[in-house]
């Protein structure tokens, strides 16, 4: 938080450098604590409300090309990661309620817990007196500036868009500019001792005293339509109670998680399927499986190992089918009628990439929405070095067929003659995912186990190919 004057200066860039008082009763969080909240390179504290969206405050401006996550700005910082770009809310900035900033990460953050936006009915909970908690990186007496540290304080008041928190020598200052506000939501009131993120610190007087902060929810219209995500689960944008599947599971102790994050943050307990203000989301009202197919590679598709083994992107187009947009949980990919160990993949779009010594190989997808229900792709069979395997089971009436959930027949032997093999079968197949069905070299007597992961397409690629003959390799290409 910046004094009014010193706000005022800075509108529209970023800082050259902050003023170091202290933030006052703060302490240092623990390992993993309050892990959404991220570090604007050093200059400003922003809050990450979706695995992709960051929120902070307008008069830090907008030239942000990545943000940090971790305890410290400097050294300690688990990851940088990259923005796609940040935006300001037109003439907005401190005094008027709407300092408002976003920024859209150029990779999301699907390891990171977040605390969902305080919206609709919830708001209810920001009456004076209620306890909230500032988190920020800016100085602080008990160490250097760019720690990242919380301070406990409580609620004055509401007035035209802007709430008064903090005095009494508890309170947010430099450096915590655009950071976050936090609330649990009280069991006693109608809550289910979950936690929401709320404010946004814009300015305040003398450090200790006070201070004022914008309010995320005032903004949201503004916020989804300038990154193009929905970041709210429960809610619309108006505040309308509107629950998705991932309205649940939010973080009961975000201070201390657990985890580090050299070996992951943990999320810690998490509340059931919220039902703040409304009826919870209700996955049985889903009962349609999703549509999914291979895009790449084509069925018969053949490729020529020289000078390496072959290699292949498999893409997969996974969407779920129903009329409330529940969503896929995730997609796991078979290939030769075999689960690979890591093959799963949690978000679009899904895509793994390999490297194939010579022999006949298919592959397919089995695809699992939000509600549980499940489809699988049809079968792509290609070759390397050699003519792809033939269709097998097609037309056996007693088993499964390539188009979607499987049959409930007695099913032939999934991938089982010269690595072709048919889809994974319905709840009467059998041999289904037999490693058995494997090339030569690949598995079975060998002692080669396949291995592979989902990896999400447009994050970077491995250093290099790594070929083995002796086990199919597939290689995730890592997050930032």
């Amino acid at each position: 938080m910046l004094g009014l004057s010193v706000v005022i200066a800075m509108a529209g860039g970023l800082a050259a450098e902050q003023p170091t008082q202290e933030i006052y009763g703060g302490t240092d969080v623990v390992s993993c604590g309050w892990p959404s909240t991220v570090s604007m390179q050093g200059q400003c504290t922003g809050t990450l409300v979706h695995p992709q969206v960051v929120i902070y405050a307008a008069h830090c401006g907008s030239g942000y090309g990545s943000v940090q996550l971790g305890e410290a700005i400097d050294g300690g910082a688990s990851r940088s990661v990259p923005t796609q770009f940040c935006r300001t809310y037109p003439g907005g900035g401190p005094g008027g309620g709407d300092d408002w900033a976003v920024c859209v990460l150029a990779e999301p953050q699907l390891d990171v817990p977040i605390v969902p936006i305080l919206m609709g009915c919830e708001t209810t909970v920001l009456t004076p007196g209620r306890e909230v908690t500032v988190v920020g990186f800016g100085s602080a007496n008990t160490g250097p500036y760019g720690i990242k540290r919380e301070v406990t304080t409580t609620v004055n008041n509401i007035s035209g868009g802007e709430i008064s928190i903090g005095g009494g020598g508890l309170d947010s200052c430099q450096g915590d500019s655009g950071g976050p506000v936090f609330v649990q939501m009280p069991e006693a009131d109608g809550g289910d001792g979950t936690w929401r993120v709320f404010g946004i610190t814009s300015y305040g007087g003398s450090c200790g005293g006070g201070g004022f902060y914008s309010m995320m929810h005032l903004g949201m219209e503004w916020f989804e339509s300038e990154s193009g995500i929905d970041i709210t689960p429960c809610h619309d944008a108006d505040g309308t109670w509107n629950p998705g599947p991932d309205c649940g599971s939010f973080p009961l102790q975000p201070a201390n998680p657990g985890g580090t994050w050299a070996t992951g943050c943990d999320a810690g307990p998490v509340g059931g399927l919220s039902a703040i203000c409304g009826a919870p989301f209700d996955v049985s009202a889903d009962q349609d499986p999703p549509i999914v197919s291979i895009t790449a590679p084509t069925d018969g598709t053949m490729v020529d190992s020289d000078p390496m083994s072959g290699t292949a992107v498999i893409q997969v187009d996974a969407i779920a089918n129903d009329g409330d947009g529940f969503g896929v949980e995730s997609v796991e990919l078979l290939i030769n009628g075999a689960a690979v160990p890591m093959g799963q993949d949690f978000d679009a779009p899904y895509a793994w990439t390999g490297n194939y010594p010579a022999g006949q190989y298919t592959f397919q997808v089995l695809a699992v929405d939000v509600a549980g229900n499940m489809a699988q792709s049809e079968i792509i069979h290609v070759g390397v070095d050699m003519e792809p395997p033939p269709p097998e089971g097609e037309d056996d009436t007693g088993g499964a067929d390539d188009s979607g959930t499987g049959g409930s027949g007695g099913g032939d032997d999934g991938g089982s003659s010269g690595g072709g093999g048919d889809d994974l079968g319905g709840s009467g197949g059998d041999d289904a995912g037999a490693t058995g069905s494997l090339p030569p070299g690949i598995g079975g007597d060998d002692g080669a186990v396949p291995t592979g992961c989902g990896c999400h397409e447009g994050a970077p690629a491995p250093a290099g190919w790594l070929v083995s003959l002796m086990g199919l390799l597939l290689w995730r290409r890592r997050r930032a």
